[in-house]
């Protein structure tokens, strides 16, 4: 069991640290000037985000259900709570870069010269950075609830 359950916490923090730096790398690639390229470029960083944000869900269930602690653990646990209220939001906040970032593409797709103005680029950004900052709660929320704090 205590093998099993390493495995699902590796899966667990795989998945998470692979969120973290998707989202990282589209702060850093949204300072670039945004021409078709790039657009397309950010749009495959938020499939690997997608992609990531759904592994840690599944990662984090499997935990829940099958891990060394059970579901009523982690039921009872108010961080656990504020930990997925935080992912939620996170998750909530990132459909509006999803969605900029298909119409990017759509747009370069249909008209070769269009171009993404610095104000549009940094007002996504923003929202990227906005996740980034939330997302420090996210560890924060599991080491308190690891250890038992607030139940």
């Amino acid at each position: 069991m205590l093998l099993h359950d390493a495995a699902l916490s590796f899966l667990h923090f795989a998945f998470a640290l692979t969120l973290v730096g998707a989202l990282a790398a589209e702060a850093f690639v949204l300072r670039l000037p945004v021409d078709s390229r790039v657009a397309r470029l950010l749009l495959r960083i938020d499939l690997l985000y997608g992609i990531s944000a759904v592994g840690v869900i599944l990662a984090g269930l499997a935990r829940v259900f099958w891990g060394a602690k059970d579901a009523a653990f982690y039921g009872a646990q108010p961080f656990f709570w504020a930990k997925l209220a935080t992912f939620a939001a996170i998750g909530l906040i990132s459909i509006l870069p999803t969605r900029t970032f298909i119409s990017w593409v759509k747009r370069h797709g249909r008209d070769a010269a269009f171009a993404v103005t610095d104000a549009d680029a940094k007002r996504v950004r923003r929202l990227v950075m906005i996740e980034l900052h939330l997302l420090v709660l996210v560890p924060l929320f599991a080491a308190l609830m690891a250890r038992g704090i607030g139940s």
